[in-house]
């Protein structure tokens, strides 16, 4: 049956026999489609047409080498993983290739074993490289949906040192401005730490007479609490002196936290590329989660046979369960999830049914399947306290996790 969705790869080499007979081979290996092309000009060509996941290209080739290839690969802004699979190999190549920034070098030889070698490394480059677009992805939806949210403006008159706000001022921070702010009240509400800077940089801007300015920063909007505030400005001048600003600024913390959580996931990923052994793999997926999920209890579960067995957890969930215990087949909710492929969220845990312990202190949670490997799980103690995007980043950390694993079962 082939896969789902396959991960695609385009082979150049300039022999004809050598491609019929790795696309062949490669094929084999589930999970793997092969394009070809028999040159570099070829090759770019075939790009331009079709979305690939991993580039796999000869290094002595006529025209256009391999490692120029992957030059005019990078100058259109193509950032796919590049194997360089020749057998024109020796220590002078293997460094050209690696200053030059393939992914991998591999060297051809005789016997079937090259290839799946060839093939496991496709697929770990190849889920690293979704793994990476899923981020941004995320990115770009995080960033759309913060450029939806109205902003609050605002309009400081020079000669009477007064700023107007927008109504939705109090809407956006839950707290009304004072009667009558000043500059010298927006100052003093940035955060001690940005205060210095922001101030330098406008200064800068006014005494070069600029327009438009951007400005991030934290500032605490009079309730105490600090928030990151992304403002836009339009400086007004009349014979060179500032007559007055008009700005709009929005609370952009939401936004800080989830970059920083995409952040985390991905110096995750490449860790996990790097994973040695199993257990470094285990202890990175729980390090990560701790920095990435907004929930304090979560664990890794590793099966064997007919037995969930902890192997990862956190300090807190310790705490709220007395200990994370070892779960027999059928003993609780998160056995549904062993083996396949969609994760269970349960909101109230009030409410369902099967639970290890009917008492449990946690109010919600949700289970995300871990391969071969087992379980995970995380969850609060609160109700109703699991969100889509949480789910969706624990999703794309285990996927990384897998395919971290199955790279160091095959030694690669």
């Amino acid at each position: 049956m082939a896969t789902e969705n396959p991960v695609r790869v385009l082979h150049v080499d300039d022999d004809p026999a050598v491609l019929d007979l790795t696309a062949t081979l490669l094929e084999r290996e589930d999970g793997l489609q092969v394009e070809t092309a028999t040159s570099a000009d070829a090759g770019l060509d075939v790009l331009a047409e079709a979305e690939f996941e991993c580039i796999v290209s000869d290094y002595d080739m006529p025209g256009t080498d391999g490692l120029e290839f992957l030059t005019a690969v990078r100058e259109q802004g193509c950032e796919l993983p590049f194997i360089l699979f020749t057998g024109h190999g020796n220590e002078a190549v293997a460094s050209e290739a690696i200053s030059a920034g393939v992914s991998d070098y591999l060297q051809k030889g005789t016997g079937t074993e090259q290839y799946e070698v060839l093939a496991n490394r496709i697929r770990n480059y190849a889920a690293q490289y979704r793994a990476e677009r899923e981020i941004e992805r995320a990115r770009r939806r995080y960033e759309l949906v913060a450029r939806a949210v109205s902003d609050v403006i605002f309009e400081w008159d020079a000669e009477s040192d007064h700023i107007d706000f927008s109504g939705r001022f109090g809407q956006q921070f839950g707290v009304e401005p004072p009667a009558d702010p000043d500059q010298q009240w927006w100052v003093e509400h940035i955060h001690p730490a940005d205060r210095s800077d922001i101030v330098e940089h406008l200064d800068g801007a006014l005494a070069a007479t600029e327009s438009d300015v951007h400005v991030e920063y934290r500032f605490d909007p009079g309730d105490g609490d600090y928030r990151y505030i992304s403002e836009d400005r339009y400086h007004h001048y009349e014979d060179e002196e500032l007559v007055d600003i008009v700005g709009a600024f929005r609370d952009v913390t939401a936004r800080r936290e989830r970059e920083r959580r995409l952040d985390a996931l991905h110096e995750a990923s490449r860790e996990l590329m790097t994973a040695e052994s199993v257990d470094a793999v285990v202890e990175t997926v729980s390090r990560a989660a701790e920095e990435i999920l907004d929930l304090s209890l979560h664990a890794v579960y590793r099966r064997d046979g007919d037995v969930l067995v902890p192997v990862a957890t956190t300090e807190r969930a310790r705490e709220v369960f007395g200990g994370v215990p070892t779960l027999e087949r059928g003993e609780a909710l998160i056995w549904e999830v062993v083996g396949g492929d969609e994760p269970r969220v349960y909101d109230d845990l009030a409410d369902v049914g099967g639970l290890y312990n009917p008492d449990t202190p946690a109010g919600s949670e949700f289970h995300v399947p871990f391969g071969e490997f087992g379980v995970f799980v995380a969850g609060s103690t609160t109700p109703d306290d699991v969100t889509e995007s949480e789910v969706r980043l624990a999703q794309v950390l285990l996927a990384n996790a897998e395919a971290a694993l199955e790279r160091v079962r095959n030694g690669g």
